[in-house]
Formats: structure tokens, sequence, C-alpha cells
């Protein structure tokens, strides 16, 4: 006999007991058992920490609904190496044919994903996959007997775990996963709101029936003294910062210097809300300071070439408030210094200390870093001191760096089998089994206690480890690393209480909604009666205590049986059915509806239904698409013009109020109407009306050119229901009315020579179509505006000193030159 606090290898008792679960792979444990007898009673939220077997409790509760129901059965979670780490888990645990467990993710063309859908058994994907399918008709919830969705937490707002939720929950089992959930106990019920949730089981490291799993993890800071040139640098960074702040505060936007980041976000609603002739000033201020604070966050927790780099991008932003930043006299000072010094953050050595002493004891490591310019720095300074490491980022951004998830599931691989260290952003700290490391280091803290209990989890799935978190001593780092704390310790005991009144509350919601309060004292019963079934198995020494391992049955610790768990749910149903056999009488009558209501739902599903319209939407717009469901047949595409194609010669563009006053700044508007003019009956969506960067005057004159010159209506919608109903109006007119066929126009409108002429001078700083034509009016050919001296440009009506300078300087500046040189 021996405890098990001292030997955790000999835990191993293993469930070989279910058809479905393959033998010597899911071990007996008592709280996981529980979890799953409740979670195949009722749709379950089930809060565990990193660790402790969320995928087995996964796998289990599908088997034993499988077993019983049939169906088919589906996982969803938030990216494909995580898709692909439940297909691994499920090939090892389940005892199904391989080929029965499929993954469906975008590269699988859509009709081949609606064969898998209509053949396979159990899917794993992303909910957008999902998502997608469900609108196009390509897969029918009513084949699947149980939703599993993992990372559960995203269910929220208008995520597409969201829509994915609402659309099974009423026809499926659902079952719930997370390890952080946050301590906002409304959050949480909108997450159970939208999956259809009925109970809620928690579990953390400090529960006695966990407590032996465990593997702690030592928190160890390690703080760090910024170099003088550092200090100096911020210092005057904080009077630049401050100087705006003061604008602000003498106009009543804010009430005291002393804001955070968060804080200068928000404030632009609030000034565009001010009745205030200089509020657009206003809205550059703020802008800068935001610029500004971010230039000191950098600097201050990631160093040189973070600092370096984002004021390097400040030149190629086509925004007032950037320009301006990028100009200011003091701050190029402060960054020529800073360019001047060799001087690396000390962070980096610290982090270089720390992993190389522990590659040394043959150790693995994960160092996590919020930004991807730390991370590659950090990659390269390892291997100057000739260690190999891996970066690990999410894809590819707007400046196409990243990595695919092709190149991430690689990474994974390589870094379980060959590799020591792990450089990785945010992408990692969700879910992912990357690997049992007992080195964690986190290059800077995060404020947000998901993202902290994330983070360190990587230590936790191991045999227990250090998390060493470097802090910049004066810094905002230390603000973050104890609000974390903070945070943390709050959500554990928000927690303790938080199921049994989470329980009570959902019983409460599924009684209103059904008008049966007089059961929620029962539902409280249960609720108290699976406690006191937690609390007899805690207060049994052998089971808590110690396993007696020995060949024969008799000995074996009496683990809980799924399997009769189930069967004497199905005899209690048996029993019931026939008590109340007159009052299920009328019942049934009611179930045969909706099961008539649900096979022509199926049909719906099944093909595009005739009687509705065909919407082809551009793939961009696939979060419009959900809303669409039961309006229109939705084919998503990726279109050449327009988002929203509704006839042969009706096409629409739609832009959200921030949309339009982007697409006008960049451009890319001008364009996207002339090909828009390409269908006979092109329109104009314009959806919300905040408009928040351009003058009140710039945006009438705008919609007045599109009306005018380009002869393109425009309709104004509230929201984007309100856009959909539009949409679907104007499908329904064309073709079920006019009958006229639905046709996407490929290959945009071939430019004239004036118009290409234009397009080239309009990439010019500052340069928009008016101006272009001026410039060409004056000097003739392309070749003689680009020819031009500034003097020779200034003479154009609209192009004043500023300008010309811009314009000469694109022209003449050496492409790998830097942006912050002298």
């Amino acid at each position: 006999m021996k405890n098990l606090k001292d030997s955790k290898e000999e835990l191993p008792n293993f469930i070989n007991n279910h058809p479905f679960i393959k033998k010597n792979k899911i071990q007996a444990r008592i709280y996981q058992q529980m979890i799953v007898a409740n979670a195949l009673k009722t749709n379950t939220l089930c809060v565990l920490g990193t660790g402790l077997g969320k995928t087995a409790i996964a796998t289990l509760t599908i088997a034993g609904i499988l077993h019983k129901k049939g169906g088919k059965a589906l996982i969803i979670a938030p990216s494909r190496p995580l898709v692909e780490q439940h297909f691994e888990s499920l090939k090892k645990f389940l005892n199904v044919p391989e080929d029965e467990i499929l993954i469906l993710n975008g590269k699988v063309q859509p009709l081949k994903r609606q064969e898998l859908w209509e053949n396979g058994r159990i899917f794993i994907s992303t909910p957008q996959v999902v998502e997608n399918d469900i609108i196009a008709t390509r897969l029918n919830p009513n084949d699947f007997s149980i939703l599993v969705a993992d990372e559960a937490h995203h269910s929220t707002g208008n995520h597409s775990y969201t829509f994915v939720g609402n659309v099974f929950r009423e026809k499926t089992h659902v079952l719930g996963l997370t390890a952080s959930p946050g301590s906002n106990i409304e959050r949480i019920l909108e997450v159970c709101e939208n999956l259809g949730i009925e109970h809620v089981e928690i579990r953390t490291e400090d529960d006695l029936d966990v407590k032996q799993y465990i593997a702690k993890a030592k928190l160890k800071p390690k703080r760090v003294d910024l170099p003088d040139e550092y200090t100096e640098a911020l210092k005057l960074l904080k009077k630049s910062l401050n100087e705006r702040l003061k604008v602000l505060k003498e106009n009543n936007v804010i009430y005291t210097i002393n804001v955070n980041k968060t804080d200068l976000l928000i404030l632009n609603k609030k000034i565009m809300m001010m009745d205030d002739k200089n509020k657009f000033q206003l809205l550059k201020i703020n802008s800068e300071a935001i610029k500004i604070d971010y230039l000191i966050e950098t600097l201050e927790t990631q160093g040189k070439d973070a600092f370096l780099n984002y004021y390097d991008k400040l030149a190629s932003q086509n925004t007032k408030s950037a320009k301006e930043i990028y100009r200011d006299k003091d701050i190029k000072k402060i960054v020529n210094s800073i360019n001047e010094t060799d001087i690396e953050h000390p962070k980096l050595d610290t982090l270089l200390d720390v992993v190389s002493e522990a590659v040394a004891q043959k150790e693995k490591v994960i160092v996590f870093a919020q930004y991807r310019d730390t991370v590659s720095k950090i990659v390269e300074s390892l291997k100057e001191q000739d260690i190999e490491a891996l970066m690990f980022v999410g894809q590819s951004n707007k400046d196409g760096k990243g990595m695919s998830q092709k190149e991430q599931s690689k990474a994974i691989a390589k870094f379980k089998s060959d590799i020591d260290v792990l450089v990785s952003t945010s992408v990692s700290e969700e879910g992912m089994d990357i690997s049992a490391v007992n080195y964690v280091v986190f290059y800077e803290p995060v404020p947000s206690e998901i993202r902290f209990i994330q983070r360190r989890g990587r230590v936790m799935r191991g045999e227990g480890g250090e998390v060493i978190i470097l802090i910049a001593k004066g810094t905002r780092d230390e603000g973050y690393y104890r609000a974390a704390i903070a945070k943390e310790k709050s959500m554990k005991n928000i927690l303790k209480d938080m199921q049994k009144t989470l329980n009570e509350k959902l019983c409460e919601i599924k009684k209103l909604k059904n008008d049966q309060l007089s059961e929620i004292g029962q539902c409280k019963i249960d609720s108290l009666d699976n406690f006191e079934k937690i609390k007899e198995y805690k207060e049994n020494e052998n089971i808590e205590k110690t396993v007696i391992i020995d060949e024969k049955e008799e000995s074996k610790p009496k683990y809980l049986d799924l399997m009769n768990v189930v069967e004497s749910k199905n005899k209690k149903n048996e029993k019931n059915k026939i008590k109340n056999n007159n009052e299920n009488k009328n019942n049934k009558d009611k179930y045969d509806v909706e099961e008539e209501k649900n096979i022509i739902k199926l049909d719906k599903l099944s093909n595009n239904n005739p009687k509705m319209a065909t919407i082809i939407v551009d793939t961009r717009e696939r979060g419009v698409g959900r809303y669409f469901l039961d309006k229109a047949n939705v084919e998503f595409k990726t279109l050449e013009i327009g988002d929203y194609i509704l006839s042969d010669r009706v096409a629409i563009e739609r832009k959200t109020a921030d949309d339009f006053e982007s697409s006008i700044i960049d451009k890319r508007l001008f364009k996207q109407l002339g090909d828009l003019k390409k269908y006979e009956k092109p329109l104009l969506i314009i959806e919300g009306d905040e408009f928040y960067r351009l003058n009140k005057n710039a945006i009438t004159g705008m919609i007045l050119s599109i009306m005018v010159d380009y002869g393109i209506p425009i309709v104004f919608t509230k929201n984007v229901q309100e856009t959909v109903d539009i949409l679907v109006r104007i499908a329904e007119r064309e073709q079920l009315k006019e009958k006229r066929p639905i046709a996407i126009r490929y290959g945009k409108r071939p430019m004239s020579t004036k118009e290409r002429q234009k397009f080239l001078v309009e990439g010019l700083p500052d340069v928009g179509p008016v101006m272009a034509e001026n410039l060409l009016m004056k000097f003739d050919t392309v070749e003689d505006v680009f020819t031009a001296s500034e003097r020779e440009l200034m003479t154009v009506e609209g192009v004043g000193e500023i300008t010309a300078k811009s314009i000469r300087k694109v022209i003449t500046n050496k492409f790998n030159k830097p942006e912050y040189s002298k």
C-alpha cells in the first residue's frame, strides 16, 4: 500500500469496461467520472484547471452519448492546431474505426465537406467552418446527438461559438469545457444561455478530490533595473504625453492626467458626443496620446527593437496623428538617442541566463512574449548563444508576418521531439497541449487573470515547475503583475461558491422558461444530492489517500461505473414512462408536432429551399452570413466585385460607418465604386451613423459624389439585421418576382490609360483624385509628375510645402534606408 501523493506513477487504474473506450488508455479519476455522470444526464459546463483532463471528460461523455443514443458527435475548438490535437486524442482514446473520426476545415472543398458531414460519425472543426456550413445548408444539426464546445468561454457576444451553440442547443446534448471562465457570473450565465447549459461543474486545484493530480507551479518574479538611457528617454516621452493629456483635461475630455491606455482608447466616443467645434482636433490629440503611450510601453517593457519598429510603422500610417508623432522634433530626438545606443533591455540578458541554465539541465522551456517583434528578437538572441529555439506566433497579419496553422502544427511536433525552447505570443496560451515543461518564462506580466492562468498552466501539465516572470522596476510591469495576482485570487474565491450559485440560477431560469416553478426545490435537492455523493467519496480514505495495486479484481478501488450511471438513468426513465403513461400520451402528441417541424427544418437544411432567394456572400462577410439563416439560401464565394450578389444585375457593397471612413481615407472606396458599376444595378449600403474621423462636410460631400458622380444609390441602415432584411427583400424581388437569374461577374473592369495614370499618381502621399488630376493637367505625364521638383510641385493648386516634400521623399528615398535614422 502506497500513498498517492508519494507516487503518482501508481495512480493508473483505467476505465476498461466501456465498449467505446480503448483499454488502458483513460485513467479512472473519481472527480472526472462524477463530472461525466452529470454531463450524461444534462447539458453541462465543465470548468476545470489546465492539465486536469478536460479531454478525458469530453471523450467519456461522447462515448456515453453515442453508445446510448447513436447519431453523430461534433467537437468545436477555436484553432486548427487545437482541432488536430482533439483529433489525435480521440483516435488514441475512442474504440471506433479511425476513418469515422474526421477533421473538417476550410481547406476541404465545400461539396466534399457536405459529403463528409453526411457520411461521417465524429467530427472536429472550428466554429467558423461549422457556422458557414449551417448557413449554406451543408450540415444538418438534427443528425447530431452531442456537441462539445472546447474553450467554451468564447460563447459570448457575436462569436461563431454563440451562433453554433444557439443552433445546436435545442437539438443535441451539449458539453462545454473551459479552464478559465473569468470571475463574472453574468458572463458565465451568458455562456450557459448560448450553449443551452443546465448544470455547471467546477473544480479548482484546491479541491480535495483534485489536489493529488495537480502539479504545482512556483511563481518567481525577477525584477530588473532599466538603464539610464531608457529612463531618460521615458522621462521625455512621458513629458510629451502629459502635454497632450493637459489639453484634453483643459477641454473637459478627462478630469485627471493620471489615465491609462484603456481610458484613452474609449475616449473617442465621448469626444464625438461633445458639442464642441474643436472635437476633431481633440480626437487627433487623443490619438497622438495613445501612440505615445504605446511608444512608452514598448520601450519600458520590450526594448529597443520593438520601440524603433513601432516608430518606423508610424511613417507608413496615413493619419494626421501618426504623421504628427513621426514629425515631432522632441520625439525624433528621443528616437535617435535610442537608435544610437547599443544597450538592450535588461530583461533579455536575464531571460538568456534563465533559459541557458534550464537547457543545461536538459529541461524544456516555453517563453511567452506579448509582441512578435520581441519574439523574433528573443529567438535571434538565443541562437547567438547556440540555443536552438522555435518561434510560435499567430497567422499572418497585415504586414504579412506570421505562421500558417500548418506551420504551427509542425512547430508543436518539433518542440515535442528535438527542440528545447519555444518562444511564443499569446497564440499558445489557450488549450493547446504543447508539451509538459518544467520552466515557463513570461517576458512581461499580463494583467488578465485568464491569460495569466493559461500561461502558467503550461507548467501544471507536467510534474510541476517554475514560472519566471520578468518585471522592469518602476514600470507598468509592476502594476500588471499585481493586477493578475489579485484577479486570480478573486476568481478562486468566487469559484468556490459559484457552482452552487450558478446551478440554482440555471434551475430557476430553466423552470421559468418551462413555467414549472414548482420544480425549483427538486433542482436544489438534486444539486445537494450530488454534493453529498462527492463528499462521500472524499471522506472515503481508501480512495482519497491510498490505492491498492493488486492483480485481484476485488482489491481494485470501486470507481464509479459510468455505464451503470447511464443505465440507471434509462431505467428510471422507463419507470417514469409507465407511471405517467396517461400524462405522456398528451405530451407525445406535442412531441410529434415538434418532430414534424424538425423534418421541415431538415428538408430546409438538406437542399436550397426553392421558396427562398439565394444570396452570394463574399467570404470576407462571413460574420453577416449567420443572419440569413431561415431567410435566404446562402453561398459563400470570394467575390472580386461587391460584397453581395442578388441577381445578374444587382451587386451590393456594404460599409459600416467606420469602414466607410477608412475606405475614404485609404482611397479604396473610389476603386470599389468603379468596379461596382460593372453591374447594371449597383447599390451601396452604409450601416450605422457614428462617424468619428472625418467631419460632417467631408462625409456629406462624399455621399453626394457617390450618388451624383458615380450614379450609385445609397441605402442607410441602423444595424446588420436591418441590412440583411433589405438584402433579402431585394433578392426576393429580383429572383422570385422578376425571375432573374443570379450571376457573378468575374474580372474587374479594365482601366483606361487615363485611369491608370490617375491611379499611379493617387498613390503619392496626401494625393486624392482631385489633386491627382490637377498634377496630371499641369505636368501632362506621370513621368513629369514624378520628376518635378518641390518648387514645381508647389505651383499646382492644393500642393503645399509639406505635401511637396512628402512626395519627393517617397520618390527619392532609398528603400532600405531605416525610417528612424537621422
